[in-house]
């Protein structure tokens, strides 16, 4: 959205609920293996999973590698999050993006960079590869297809609450002294910011009544063996 900060690379963050790593499914009755952190329903969440993140997290942020433990539960809970998505997803035979945008968006995230080898070094630095950062998009390419399916889909804003919006708050937030842009410039951002403020609390609400249907563990990095269940 305008006027919001970017970042280096510019990522397709959705909602900062973020991102990374393969689902894996546990067969029924597999124990759960040392390097597993949770579970939700039958999708395991691993510490390489969390790590990832967090390195993806921070090279957004162009920040040093930052490991705490109240950030290793933040991160957790976000990819529980993510996890109920995915696997509403699936129960819904939801198609995601296709090769060909993974690739565009890929490619642009090269471009950003300064090339594909800057690119991979800039990766390294963090830990990471390629092929982390394609998984990564492509899950993010697939949450906005959902939401936008789901949520945004037949989402009309009244042209007159666009326009009380560049009035007051729009206006507001500008330089002092500054004129405002016209508003048919900017109105598509606009309509488009607020229709995120509608989709949000519809979003939040959706994925706490998945989650308390669905069996998620949480496990202890300490302790793989003794986890703490939550509804």
């Amino acid at each position: 959205m305008m006027r919001k900060p970017e970042s280096r690379f510019r990522w397709p963050w959705v909602l900062l609920i973020t991102l990374s790593g393969v689902s894996t499914i546990m067969p029924a009755g597999q124990r759960i293996l040392d390097q597993t952190v949770a579970v939700v329903g039958d999708r395991a969440i691993t510490a390489g999973e969390v790590e990832e993140q967090m390195a993806l997290e921070d090279l957004d942020r162009e920040q040093p590698r930052e490991r705490s433990a109240e950030r290793y539960r933040e991160v957790i809970e976000r990819l529980i999050r993510l996890r109920l998505v995915q696997r509403e997803m699936d129960l819904a035979g939801f198609i995601g993006a296709t090769d060909a945008q993974v690739r565009q968006q890929m490619d642009f995230m090269r471009g950003q960079s300064g090339g594909a080898a800057q690119l991979q070094q800039t990766l390294a630095n963090y830990g990471l590869s390629e092929t982390i950062l394609e998984n990564f998009i492509r899950q993010q390419l697939d949450f906005q297809l959902f939401v936008g399916f789901r949520f945004r889909t037949g989402l009309v804003i009244p042209r007159e609450e666009v326009e009380a919006y560049y009035a007051t708050e729009f206006r507001s937030q500008l330089p002092a002294f500054s004129s405002p842009p016209p508003l048919d410039l900017v109105y598509e951002d606009l309509e488009a910011e607020l229709v995120e403020r509608r989709v949000d609390p519809l979003l939040n609400d959706w994925i706490n009544r998945v989650r308390s249907q669905t069996r998620i563990m949480i496990v202890e990095r300490s302790s793989a063996s003794a986890g703490t269940e939550s509804p």
